[in-house]
């Protein structure tokens, strides 16, 4: 869990950095609202092009409404943000709303992309598992001590 300050900067875990780094050699990551949750997700610059091929398989030559639609969700939102040499963005005020970040942030991993949640968001979640939910818990209890 990381705090969001007054001028809404927020520090990227070191590990996140380090991966992000590594595929597309560059300081910068992209945020965007997910798809199926009230969170956002995070990933490298790269990623970009795994996303567009996903959108071309999934509506080939088809131009109508519903690729429209897709593509206007998966990018229209999405920001390019860049970090400083201590790791910080700055969220943006599309984002902090989007993902109703206000004083804390949960990074979460997701195999070859990160969600970015707001603590009290994500233990509202019907389907959160127990473990999460005390993993959450306690790191808010340690922000409070």
């Amino acid at each position: 869990m990381n705090g969001v300050d007054a001028k809404h900067r927020l520090s990227v875990p070191s590990s996140l950095r380090e991966t992000i780094e590594a595929r597309s050699q560059t300081k910068a990551l992209v945020l965007s609202p997910a798809e199926h949750a009230p969170c956002l997700i995070g990933y490298d610059v790269s990623y970009f092009s795994r996303i567009e091929a996903r959108l071309e398989a999934e509506f080939a030559q088809d131009f109508g409404p519903g690729r429209g639609q897709k593509a206007r969700m998966l990018f229209a939102m999405a920001e390019q943000l860049k970090y400083d040499d201590t790791g910080r963005i700055i969220l943006t005020p599309t984002l902090r709303d989007a993902g109703e970040l206000a004083s804390q942030a949960v990074f979460l991993g997701a195999g070859d992309y990160f969600e970015l949640w707001s603590p009290d968001v994500l233990l509202a979640e019907p389907d959160l598992d127990p473990r999460m939910s005390r993993a959450v818990k306690s790191l808010l209890a340690g922000r409070a001590a």
